[in-house]
């Protein structure tokens, strides 16, 4: 098979990482492996890994500018005339299916719904191609809820995946851990840490003043959040720094910025928080990458944790927004004994199953269509 990967571009991002993933599996699976997008620093990955990237502007919501993009698009898939097209968000959705219609191509057409984004006309895109994948039973249940018209038999429900190669506790870079570490003066404390683009969805001021709340009880505990803020968003990082400064305790909450090492980032943290408050996880990648490390999590309850953390077992739950009951698991993740958590994602989520499920959802579109 000759398959195409669209999405906005190849920066930082758990879409970004899963169409990484893809690609490699696909390449080492036999396939012709072509990804499209704006650029991005993991280009240089899709390349390494065997892959075919194209540069095209995929990314601008500039409506001035579609009836361009979609003709550079179109023109894109005449040359590379893939079998299959697989579009990872609305931007790429819209040009993909407008670029599609000439009559000379009409590609079967995957689409996966990587966020649960507000329903509207804009958005449908995502449930208007051949085949939907959803990654997560809340992505299911909230596109049965919005989008109705979409009949049950064009949805698959694959689970995101992780790659138990790069995640993996016998790979670690130790030395970049300890000067990290060093670095930050995080001898001996409590690390909770918050992985991924930071915007107000993310819901970090509730790990900060769950932070607050425990400044007393558990002396030890830093909140630590890695990753760079969300486009627009640049003003979340100054907010939460007002915020632990207010509480008094700027010096317990890091914001590190963007990191490359994130398995070594999960490996070093005592436990990794999902805190998204009214926008939940569609899935819940850096949660299921930390159970790899054997790092236990806490999340808030709602959206696609529900199908990765088993309560009790590998981290807690929390209601979404309420900084005391984030509070409360935390010392109960602090007094806890958590043993083996990567064998629960190693049957259940893996980037390997999910390519498998992936390539063979593209047989069954072809062998329809």
């Amino acid at each position: 098979m000759r398959i195409l990967q669209i999405l906005p571009s190849l920066d930082d991002g758990g879409v970004e990482r899963g169409t990484v993933d893809s690609n490699r599996l696909y390449v080492a699976a036999g396939h012709e492996s072509w990804v499209i997008s704006a650029g991005g620093k993991r280009v240089a990955e899709i390349e390494r890994d065997g892959g075919k990237h194209l540069t095209l502007d995929v990314k601008s919501k500039n409506p001035l500018t579609a009836l361009p993009r979609t003709f550079a698009l179109r023109r894109a898939l005449r040359q590379i005339r893939p079998d299959i097209i697989h579009f990872r968000s609305r931007v790429p959705g819209w040009l993909t299916l407008w670029a599609n219609a000439a009559r000379d191509l009409k590609i079967p057409v995957v689409s996966t719904m990587h966020g649960l984004n507000h329903p509207c006309f804009y958005s449908s895109v995502m449930v208007r191609a051949d085949r939907v994948i959803c990654v997560s039973t809340a992505g299911l249940a909230f596109v049965n809820e919005h989008y109705p018209w979409v009949a049950a038999e064009k949805i698959k429900v694959i689970p995101r995946g992780v790659d138990l190669d790069t995640f993996s506790p016998d790979h670690l870079d130790t030395a970049w851990m300890k000067e990290f570490i060093q670095t930050h003066q995080l001898e001996g404390k409590f690390i909770a840490t918050a992985v991924g683009r930071v915007s107000a969805l993310k819901g970090i001021d509730t790990l900060v003043r769950a932070t607050a709340e425990l400044k007393d009880s558990l002396p030890e505990l830093v909140a630590l959040v890695v990753g760079g803020p969300q486009k627009n968003q640049e003003h979340v990082m100054d907010d939460l720094r007002t915020l632990a400064e207010s509480l008094g305790i700027s010096d317990r909450v890091l914001l590190v910025g963007s990191q490359r090492k994130i398995p070594e980032i999960a490996a070093l943290s005592n436990v990794v928080c999902s805190c998204n408050t009214k926008k939940p996880e569609s899935f819940g990648r850096t949660v299921a990458e930390a159970l790899a490390m054997n790092t236990p999590v806490v999340a808030a309850k709602h959206g696609g944790v529900l199908d990765i953390i088993r309560d009790g077992i590998d981290g807690y739950f929390f209601e979404p927004g309420n900084a005391s009951a984030l509070a409360e698991v935390l010392l109960k993740v602090k007094q806890g004994d958590f043993g083996d958590l990567r064998t629960h994602i190693a049957e259940n989520f893996t980037a390997a199953c999910l390519a498998k499920s992936t390539l063979a959802l593209y047989e069954e579109v072809l062998h329809n269509s």
